[in-house]
């Protein structure tokens, strides 16, 4: 969910600004390139009386030397900055030592949907262990959980995969990009695993699980036997920013208008996402959206590759599902164990949404984990990882122990 609302008019904002750039630095580079001008004037001779012709170099303006090396250099530096200024925004985060990509021994499948939509799925660990599935937010992609895979996958199958359109997934043919189409994605996902299941869900991977939890509330208890819910909300995204009141007054106006803009030029959207992130700019957006600044050098650019790699047309049907999505009413039916995980800094989806969803969960718990915003998943990524495992264990062990009492 790291292209919406505000962030979205800034993706719009920077892509713009890098073609100005470039034009701005041809321009000066091409006046700074320009000769300096001969002319033939007549002056009047006053020896003679007579007038002779004599030429004279126009040496005003652009054409003096220092204004020209100006020119030059500023045109220069602006080209460099507009096409190659990506390290200078990654100077001042730290080297770490992963990032997300790194994971690559997992077990492929595919599974085919009745859409067209082609899931692509990995699993991680011993398949005899209990499994966990996690969801992925809106335009990242498996590759977000990389660490959960490398801290869970000791002990849990652990499960991810693509939601349709992104990652390796494919785009469903009929372009329904609805929660309840992602849900039943999940679904398959579920019956693929052939077990019970722990749910895990980031941002828009955890309003997918309320929406399978509304499709499907016999599995609660049974086949789901735990749900953790990362940085994510229960309605409509817009109503739980840091600033709801001005979103929602530019969500009709604004925001949805840009959205099937956003559909209708692609291409050219995409294009500008990938002048954004080679100059930097797109790790600016990344970085002050989605994180609070103790992430690495590598976690930002793996997030502001995302900006251009995922299709903006596929982001923004989605987005426009989220915009018209709402599930409170769920949440006093969801009974199961649930985890809520969320980010003390998180200026996406609030606190005070994550606060909420306890209050109206039945068995739901909250961790709040600070020096984490939206990506906390990333920024503190063995905070969260632990706290998925010591819930998830106990799911299993209470599942184990009601079959054990023929419960």
């Amino acid at each position: 969910m790291i292209l919406l609302l505000c962030p979205l008019l800034w993706m719009w904002f920077y892509g713009l600004l890098s073609i100005a750039l470039i034009v701005l630095a041809f321009v000066l580079l091409y006046r700074a390139s320009r000769k300096r001008k001969r002319v033939v004037v007549t002056v009047r001779d006053s020896e003679s009386g007579g007038h002779r012709d004599t030429p004279v170099m126009l040496d005003g303006g652009a054409n003096r030397p220092a204004v020209r090396n100006a020119m030059l250099t500023v045109g220069s530096l602006l080209l460099l900055f507009a096409l190659m200024g990506r390290p200078s925004a990654m100077k001042f985060r730290p080297a770490g030592m992963n990032a997300p990509g790194f994971m690559k021994d997992g077990q492929a499948q595919t599974i085919s949907r009745p859409d067209g939509t082609q899931l692509h799925v990995e699993s991680y660990g011993p398949a005899s262990g209990p499994v966990i599935i996690l969801t992925h937010g809106w335009s990242m992609d498996h590759r977000e959980w990389d660490y959960a895979k490398r801290d869970l996958s000791d002990r849990f199958r652990v499960i991810v995969w693509d939601l349709p359109g992104l990652g390796e997934s494919t785009e469903p043919s009929n372009r329904d990009y609805s929660l309840d189409k992602m849900a039943a994605d999940l679904s398959a996902v579920v019956d693929y695993a052939g077990k019970p299941v722990v749910l895990v869900g980031h941002s828009i991977g955890g309003m997918i699980n309320l929406t399978y939890c509304r499709q499907h509330p016999e599995q609660l208890g049974s086949r789901v036997v735990g749900v953790v819910q990362v940085d994510t909300t229960y309605t409509n995204p817009v109503n739980t920013t840091k600033s709801p009141k001005f979103d929602k007054s530019l969500q009709k106006p604004v925001y949805e208008p840009l959205l099937h803009l956003t559909i209708l030029t692609s291409p050219l959207v995409r294009a500008l996402n990938w002048l954004s992130y080679r100059n930097g700019l797109a790790h600016l957006m990344t970085a002050s959206s989605s994180f609070t600044g103790a992430e690495t050098r590598e976690q930002l650019d793996y997030a502001a590759r995302r900006n251009y790699e995922a299709s903006p047309a596929v982001v923004a049907r989605g987005t426009l599902a989220m915009l018209h999505w709402d599930a409170t009413p769920v949440l006093p039916k969801v009974r199961t164990q649930t985890l809520i995980i969320e980010g003390a800094q998180d200026s996406t989806t609030v606190p005070a949404a994550s606060r909420f969803m306890r209050e109206s969960m039945p068995a739901a718990e909250l961790e709040m984990v600070d020096q984490a915003a939206h990506l906390g998943l990333l920024e503190q990524n063995r905070r969260y990882d632990d706290a998925i495992r010591r819930f998830a264990e106990t799911c299993f062990a209470r599942a184990a122990a009601s079959r054990a009492a023929g419960f």
